[in-house]
């Protein structure tokens, strides 16, 4: 082998030396980025997503992202879709400060923008984002314009844009390249699936504080409502008592007034009978009494004595229907009654209101029937229908009929009550047993006459009560209680 042929080998040796450690070197370069990857990559995954700090995450994703490639100047924008805004959490910028902090920006046409519009990631100098201005693509550049590199790399977790990552160099010596674009990109996706797990968790915990803070709002208006529920069932049943007590008032006004007819009577012809005393007497002292005086004073007597008997009987019936049926009412005694009898007695008890009217009250029931009831409650239910047909179903001195029919069926109680008045429409009816409802609102009606109804049917004697009615065809109540 000639020196010529030595030395060529020799300086092929030295080449494939050369190439070779230079491979070696782009392996262990590449072995050293593939660990500095994947050891980023672990730490964004181990990142703790439940912090409410935000402001510590992305300093966290900062760090991360510094340690693979240069990123002094960096920052984080969070993209609106609803809005087209862009929101910038975390900016680091060694020129701008943090002037951008924090800021919400329209998406405009800047070079973040051009970003979000391809959703692609970005490498570009000055001269390109000139060529890019030429072109129309974007408009300018928002803040410092005198880097010397820029990238951008879109935020996108399940096809959904969170924003993007944009790192730049401000260094001629520090320009990224493709690999660095690739790089920043690959993390860029990752970051996009931690905010998005962050975004879910701090949507979470938003949630469920604002459920939490509902249900206290919610138990607070309930308790308040519950409050007022209970007020208003004090005061109605307070109402309810001085319906009661102003009905039983009228009950007594009227008997007092009832009654004052037959004593009134009896006074004058008990005056009449001590005139005429006082007459015979003067004549048998002075001995000038004659067979005829005698005789017509006993006759006098004999008159006033029928209509003495006749009115204080007449008052009496009075005083004792009066008596049993303001005890009833007061009272709420359980009680057998004759339930023909009883209703006999309500209806005499309401004789001063019945006599200025043209109707007549016709009852339809077995005298044989008797019950153990709640003896006020009946009154009370037969005195507020019978007045509310007076009050309202017919005019003042219109002809009017109220029938009542009673009977037992199924060891329970029926009640028929119908009048052929007025009547009322589909709207009034719906109505009608609602408290303080009333059709003749400041005339004196009070509204819970038929309310008072149905709480002593439903509550006092544990039964059941329906109402029909047709305009112009009365009104007619059906009322079932079992017999106990």
């Amino acid at each position: 082998m000639s020196i010529t042929e030595n030395s060529a080998d020799s300086k092929s040796k030295t080449l494939d030396s050369q190439e070779y450690i230079l491979q070696l070197e782009q392996e262990l370069a590449e072995r050293k980025r593939s660990e500095k990857l994947q050891h980023a990559l672990f730490k964004i995954a181990s990142i703790d997503y439940n912090s409410n700090d935000l402001d510590l995450f992305y300093q966290q994703i900062h760090s991360i992202i510094d340690k693979l490639i240069y990123a002094k100047n960096f920052f984080i924008a969070l993209y609106s879709e609803e809005d087209l805004s862009l929101t910038i959490p975390y900016f680091i910028d060694e020129k701008d400060d943090n002037h951008f902090k924090g800021r919400k920006l329209p998406i405009g046409k800047g070079v973040s923008a051009y970003v979000i519009r391809t959703r692609m990631p970005q490498l570009l100098d000055l001269s390109q984002i000139n060529v890019l201005i030429a072109q129309g693509e974007i408009e300018g550049i928002l803040g410092s314009a005198d880097f010397t590199s820029w990238m951008g790399a879109p935020m996108i977790s399940a096809n959904v844009l969170h924003g993007l990552i944009v790192v730049q160099s401000y260094d001629k010596d520090i320009i990224y390249n493709d690999n660095d674009l690739m790089l920043l990109n690959f993390v860029a996706q990752h970051v996009a699936n931690a905010i998005d797990t962050v975004v879910n968790t701090q949507q979470r915990k938003d949630s469920q504080l604002k459920m939490a803070k509902q249900h206290r709002l919610l138990e607070e208006k309930n308790q308040d409502l519950n409050h007022v529920i209970e007020q208003l069932k004090a005061t109605q049943e307070e109402l309810i008592q001085k319906e009661k007590m102003a009905s039983l008032g009228g009950l007594v006004a009227g008997i007092a007034h009832e009654i004052n007819t037959p004593l009134g009577i009896c006074v004058t012809g008990v005056s009449h009978l001590q005139e005429e005393y006082k007459i015979i007497k003067q004549s048998i002292d002075d001995k000038t009494l004659t067979e005829v005086n005698l005789m017509n004073f006993f006759e006098d007597m004999g008159e006033v004595l029928v209509i003495l008997s006749t009115n204080t009987l007449r008052g009496a019936s009075l005083v004792n229907s009066f008596k049993q049926v303001a005890v009833d009412q007061s009272s709420n005694e359980v009680r057998n009654i004759n339930v023909l009898q009883y209703i006999d007695e309500i209806t005499l008890s309401l004789r001063p209101k019945l006599k200025r009217t043209n109707i007549t009250i016709d009852v339809e029931c077995d005298s044989r029937l008797f019950i153990n009831v709640n003896a006020g409650a009946i009154s009370q239910i037969f005195s507020n229908l019978i007045l509310n047909s007076v009050n309202h179903a017919f005019d003042e001195k219109t002809k009017g009929k109220i029938l009542i029919e009673v009977y037992e069926k199924n060891a329970s109680i029926i009640i028929r009550y119908r009048d052929d008045g007025k009547g009322i429409d589909d709207e009034a009816l719906k109505l009608l047993f609602e408290p303080f409802y009333t059709t003749k609102r400041g005339e004196g009606g009070s509204g819970l006459g038929t309310h008072l109804v149905y709480n002593l049917v439903t509550g006092s004697l544990k039964g059941k009560i329906t109402v029909k009615s047709q305009v112009g065809k009365g009104l007619a109540y059906l009322i079932k209680f079992p017999v106990g």
